[in-house]
């Protein structure tokens, strides 16, 4: 891993502006890509020895480091104007694709944009060897966690099975259950569990398709058009990161994982901020809500920040909430997380 010893030589755009969305494409142009470019990247054995890709972000002054830990469809080449940001406010990056997504090796053949995993415990069992491998290569005097959607899933067990790895754990919109209509969620997790013990190969689970591009209008992601354009042309030029629906086995291991994470709410030790979008229509507010809940109760170190009119992609979000959420992130982690 090498550093971006002179990335920050580079003219750098103002994270608190709240017109960059209005200039964004000379922001990337003249810092993000550049930026993204100097990046360190690689591939490690996950579980079963899965070819999992990473990237980082180093410089030799940073005493601080931030994981981020994607959500479902995504990849590390998203995530570029974020890890931007993080670098600037003095944070070490480190991130990597997910099992069957982004550029990791993909579990199912055809179809190729088909969401699966075996076991949900496998992300987290992945996760834990991208910190290790993180901590060969490097001390920090502290270590965070920012995880998205279902990465928020995916970075909460993994915090619970290793209390002492990270200082503090940010989570986006984190995965805690999802939105279905009363009635289906009754009976999808019977109907998911049957047709996941006969689809062999695994196949899309009920009501799931292929990917398809959504037109901004239709979008339940974000509101800022200028980053939900730069995010589909790219999925765009690179069709390798397209992921469509999930399967059945996928639906059933998300389902089971998200009620884990409810469960080990009063427990969890690790300082954490939810950060919830109010208007999100991907995961369960709720089940968010009752998991902030529970560990208030419990006496646990439990943070909230709401984000009204955000839809579930907070970071992705137009200028004024991704600013508030980034302002939300670092306080948390440079005071809260501390205490």
């Amino acid at each position: 891993m090498t550093t971006l010893a002179d990335s920050k030589d580079q003219p750098a755009f103002d994270s608190h502006s709240l017109d960059r969305e209005a200039q964004l494409s000379d922001v990337f142009k003249h810092s993000i890509t550049p930026f993204w470019q100097h990046r360190e990247q690689g591939f490690f054995h996950g579980e079963g020895g899965l070819r999992l890709h990473w990237c980082s972000f180093t410089h030799p002054q940073n005493t601080r480091a931030i994981v981020v830990v994607n959500g479902r469809i995504e990849s590390v080449m998203k995530y570029q104007e974020i890890f931007y940001d993080l670098f600037q406010l003095g944070y070490d990056v480190y991130s990597f694709d997910h099992r069957g997504q982004g550029l990791s090796e993909r579990l199912v053949i055809k179809p190729r944009d088909l969401g699966h995993v075996e076991r949900f415990n496998d992300y987290v069992t992945d996760l834990a060897t991208f910190m290790q491998t993180i901590r060969a290569h490097r001390h920090y005097d502290h270590t965070f966690m920012l995880g998205h959607s279902m990465g928020g899933a995916i970075a909460t067990l993994y915090a619970h099975h290793y209390p002492s790895a990270i200082d503090g754990l940010a989570l986006t919109a984190p995965m805690f259950g999802v939105q279905v209509h009363p009635w289906l969620g009754r009976i999808a997790p019977w109907l998911c569990r049957s047709l996941a013990r006969y689809q062999h190969p695994p196949r899309f689970g009920p009501g799931q398709v292929g990917y398809r591009h959504v037109p901004f209008e239709q979008n339940r992601l974000t509101h800022s058009r200028a980053r939900y354009a730069w995010f589909r042309q790219l999925y765009i030029n690179q069709p390798q990161l397209q992921i469509g629906g999930p399967s059945s086995r996928w639906i059933v291991e998300g389902m089971t994982a998200a009620e884990q994470c409810l469960g080990i709410a009063p427990t969890l030790s690790t300082p954490t901020l939810v950060c919830q979008a109010s208007d999100d229509q991907i995961v369960s507010n709720p089940a968010m809500s009752q998991f902030h809940a529970v560990r208030t109760h419990a006496g646990k170190p439990s943070y909230w920040r709401t984000f009204d009119g955000a839809y579930h992609e907070i970071l992705f979000e137009t200028d004024n909430h991704r600013v508030t959420a980034l302002d939300a992130i670092h306080e948390f982690f440079s005071r809260d997380a501390l205490k």
